[in-house]
């Protein structure tokens, strides 16, 4: 009997949600709508989106989502953080928006590392123009790099303009985001893991500081200095840093093939170190 009664709630849960995702699909995204969409909870906006994936055999686990009029034009488009490997990683900003028809379809899909499920620290009228950019979590690993452990993958904060109805990096557009949101408290948490002798947070904030300062267009070497010193490190994360910043630069493969081949003994010592050797 109890399975009965949960297996029946089940599919009201199921019909549920499926009625309100096509409520959600054929409501106007506008403003005058704005509170009816907003109404919608996250099961009805995941059923909604894996709706659009169609026979996609990957189901899109929905993190953050919110209504956001992007262009200022009351148009309203449906941003959401979606996770694709089922471990709540949220590494994908997906765009939805409303066609002239009526249907709903993905405007865009911005790959980054690990939104989370706060958008409030991903839409920002930066420009002050009515048009919001979006801040997207950057992986700092060299292209093709999987850091280890991915868990600590760091991150930089790169800034996406709309620019023909599409959303691109313009990072070095907008100095100001970085002199007065990003940098000084980059230079905080420096300053603090120098104090208490923390290397690895010391290391890991470096690396982006000198990311971001090589984006800007401020030091286009900036880092390298230390990434020589990283590469003779036996700490697997200083390592890494070595490694993500000889490849951003570029022209230092024989440096990056010496640390690469230092990374994995490395790794494995460490791990021996950690079970007690």
């Amino acid at each position: 009997m109890r399975k009965s009664l949960i297996s029946v709630f089940a599919i009201v849960i199921f019909i549920t949600t499926a009625a309100f995702s096509a409520e959600l699909a054929n409501t106007q995204w506008n403003q005058s709508n704005i509170a009816t969409l907003r109404a919608f909870d996250k099961s009805s906006v995941e059923r909604f989106v894996n709706d659009l994936r169609g026979n996609d055999p990957m189901h899109a686990t929905v993190g953050a989502f919110g209504w956001y009029d992007l262009a200022g034009d009351g148009h309203y488009r449906l941003l959401a953080t979606e996770d694709l490997s089922g471990r709540a990683y949220f590494d994908y900003l997906a765009i939805y928006e409303q066609g002239s028809s009526g249907n709903a379809v993905l405007q865009q899909w911005i790959e980054g590392y690990g939104f989370g499920t706060d958008l409030s620290k991903v839409v920002y009228d930066l420009a002050g123009d009515g048009k919001d950019e979006l801040i997207v979590p950057m992986p700092l690993a060299a292209s093709g790099s999987v850091w280890l452990p991915v868990g600590a993958t760091p991150t930089w904060p790169a800034v996406y303009r709309l620019e023909n109805g599409k959303y691109a990096e313009a990072s070095r557009d907008f100095p100001n985001f970085y002199d007065k949101e990003v940098l000084p408290e980059l230079d905080k948490a420096i300053a603090a893991a120098q104090s208490r002798g923390h290397q690895d947070a010391l290391a890991l904030d470096v690396l982006e500081k000198n990311k971001i300062l090589r984006v800007l267009g401020r030091d286009p070497a900036a880092g390298l200095q230390q990434a020589y010193h990283w590469m003779n490190s036996d700490d697997p994360q200083e390592l890494q840093c070595a490694i993500a910043t000889f490849a951003d630069i570029g022209g230092h493969e024989d440096e990056l093939q010496t640390a690469s081949a230092a990374l994995k003994p490395a790794i494995q010592r460490e791990r021996s170190a950690r079970n007690g050797g």
